[in-house]
């Protein structure tokens, strides 16, 4: 008897650039163009990308990682890049490393302009029916949809991002659109249905990872505002930038950062949550964590606030006072220098 599976690897799948369109399935394309070219311009334009892009790469990593069937979940892969086990979280037992891969990606991520997208595949690709007139998004889903069946690895997820851009369609490679669908390596399900879903998905991931640059972005403006606010700030400003790269912490790990004691550090974690820059999400264990707000709700930790945004702080008057002053004596400090630089023209003549 011929199996389901040995069908498949006699007639080849129909390629996804091959897919007759129909309006829905337009809209859907129309849609996940639009989501990827919203994000994209954001990124470019935001001082903040770099940090984006990390945090981008853990979430893109536990796609890849799900693709292939590991149940890790994304709060453990940023404490795990943190360096921090968090307490109440069971270690991670997996077969082999699933996380060897994360740090050449990562690298890939940041490589120069100029490479084409056939660079490192590491099967040979035909064009398939269809490709010269297909949308470039569709293109880009047909190249993954053919190199998932060529490599069982965790590679043709992690590409994804990489091929957007060298196709044109990113300015920068997107580490949370990685997209794919298990089923793919077997190609049983029918292939507009596959097409409609993976659109879908790259829409939801563009627009997840627009909301999480705007909470950032948020968070940050807030969390300056904060710290500029205090009579005496001490290291709060050093951990507000620890806390763009490493969003989760404990004494423990922040300790040797700043150096400070554990003592020391717990007091400085303490005080920022009370000031609202960092959430804990230990409870009373014995070593406490905390995440910056912005991630604590990206990961349901906290739920997102309701109702109207609140205001910006305003500006302190104590501040507003200094400036004033510093105005004011650079002022006279210019009218005095030009009176020095006219009394020595004079007597020069």
């Amino acid at each position: 008897m011929i199996s389901v599976y040995n069908i498949c690897m006699i007639r080849p799948p129909l390629p996804l650039t091959a897919v007759p369109w129909s309006a829905e399935l337009a809209n859907v394309l129309a849609d996940a163009s639009g989501a990827i070219a919203r994000l994209d311009a954001r990124i470019c334009a935001s001082s903040l990308a770099p940090t984006w892009q990390l945090r981008a790469s853990w979430t893109g990593y536990g796609n890849a990682l799900r693709f292939q069937n590991f149940e890790i979940d994304e709060i453990d892969i940023i404490s795990r890049e943190c360096g921090l086990h968090l307490a109440g979280r069971q270690r991670l037992e997996t077969v082999g490393d699933p996380f060897s891969a994360i740090e050449p990606w990562r690298a890939r991520l940041t490589e120069s302009e100029g490479r084409h997208w056939r660079e490192d595949l590491p099967f040979t690709f035909d064009p398939p029916p269809g490709w010269e007139d297909a949308p470039t998004l569709a293109r880009a889903l047909g190249l993954l949809d053919s190199w998932a069946r060529a490599d069982a690895t965790i590679a043709p997820w992690l590409a994804f991002p990489l091929v957007l851009r060298r196709m044109g369609l990113t300015q920068r490679a997107l580490p949370c659109l990685v997209t794919g669908d298990p089923g793919q390596r077997f190609a049983l399900d029918p292939r507009p249905a596959l097409l409609k879903r993976l659109l879908k998905q790259l829409a939801r991931s563009a627009e997840n990872g627009l909301t999480r640059l705007e909470r950032l972005e948020n968070a940050a403006q807030r969390a300056a505002a904060t710290i500029g606010a205090q009579h005496r700030p001490g290291k709060l400003a050093d951990l507000g930038r620890i806390a763009l790269t490493r969003p989760c912490l404990a004494a423990r790990s922040l300790a040797p950062m700043l150096d400070l004691t554990v003592s020391g550090a717990g007091k400085l974690l303490e005080r920022a949550t009370r000031l609202g820059l960092l959430v804990e999400i230990s409870g009373r264990e014995t070593w406490r964590s905390y995440v910056t707000p912005d991630v604590a709700v990206s990961l349901g930790l906290m739920a997102p606030a309701r109702g109207r945004p609140r205001l910006m702080p305003a500006p302190s008057p104590k501040l507003d006072s200094v400036l004033t002053a510093f105005d004011a004596e650079m002022a006279e400090f210019e009218a005095r220098m030009a009176r020095l630089g006219g009394q020595i023209r004079q007597n020069m003549q």
